[in-house]
């Protein structure tokens, strides 16, 4: 492999990690570097000059390292180990034991799923929504969710995988959607146009360009998808000049999730149409069997 090759095979992995951690390239150089040894990508560069060629092993290495998303704290501490351990404990995640109690861990629609028996744990795409707990016991019966050490576990680890399906929609998108310039200029990822200043058809927010790259294009307000965010109002009289900036950061997730209890008892909802639609099968069955057709006003 030739320095240019070298070189550019490293820049195409970094731009790539850049992308799905909304992160600065820099950043993804240096981190791209770490992983071959180097303190930072200068130095790397300064080796390759000086003769340096990364390895077939390494390239690998490399190349499993970009393929993977991580919060940003996580670069910013820069601990290798502590990153390694978090990969292999997300590749174990789609069934495993917390506590001695087994789960499934799946990806639906973007929303990761943690479930087990007598519980589930939904964590949405949109990166400024709770999590949601349910459950189908009261707190003074045995489930595993009450725990709040087998909580915590279990939050975490559906947190992780949620931050790696958000690096894989950031990584499908044009990178200005995801990083806005220097005047807060983003990109709407439904090729939508380019703005500093975005408007929620759901619930009429005025929402900036940082603000809405960092939740991922969902209202920090709402919490409404993509397809509900125009650069324009154009469903006011005042292209949006009297609505309200949406308070919200957006992108944070609170410590604790919301707690619901279903009823996982069977029901049955008899409505009068419902009724009438039961005596008629009855009836029908009664015909097949027997011949007689009983009332005819039925």
């Amino acid at each position: 492999m030739t320095e240019t090759n070298n070189l550019h095979s490293l820049k195409v992995l970094a731009k790539r990690y850049a992308r799905a951690n909304r992160i600065a390239q820099h950043l993804a150089l240096d981190l791209i570097a770490g992983e071959l040894d180097f303190p930072h990508w200068s130095k790397l560069i300064t080796a390759v000059k000086n003769g340096w060629r990364v390895n077939a092993q390494q390239m690998t290495d490399v190349e499993a390292f970009a393929m993977r998303a991580l919060p940003t704290a996580s670069f910013q501490k820069g601990n290798s180990e502590v990153m390694k351990r978090r990969f292999a404990y997300l590749e174990q995640a789609e069934h495993g034991m917390i506590c001695d109690h087994p789960y499934r861990l799946q990806v639906v629609l973007h929303d990761v799923i943690m479930a087990g028996e007598g519980w589930s744990i939904r964590v949405p795409e949109n990166p400024g929504a709770v999590p949601l707990v349910e459950t189908f016991a009261d707190r003074d019966e045995k489930c595993p969710v009450h725990d709040p050490q087998f909580l915590q576990a279990a939050l975490t680890l559906a947190r992780n995988r949620a931050v790696q399906v958000r690096g894989e929609i950031s990584t499908d998108w044009p990178r200005r959607s995801t990083k806005p310039d220097q005047n807060g200029v983003v990109r709407h990822p439904l090729g939508r146009g380019d703005s500093n200043l975005w408007f929620c058809l759901h619930c009429d927010g005025k929402i900036t360009g940082a603000q809405i790259a960092q939740n991922l294009w969902h209202c920090p307000g709402c919490g409404t998808s993509p397809l509900d965010i125009f650069d324009t109002a154009f469903w006011t009289d005042d292209e949006g000049k009297s609505l309200l900036l949406v308070k919200a950061d957006g992108g944070e997730e609170r410590d604790g999730p919301d707690f619901q209890r279903v009823d996982g008892r069977p029901k049955l909802d008899l409505s009068e149409e419902k009724i009438i639609l039961l005596m008629r099968s009855a009836l029908l069955d009664d015909v097949n069997r027997t011949g007689f057709a009983g009332d005819p006003n039925l």
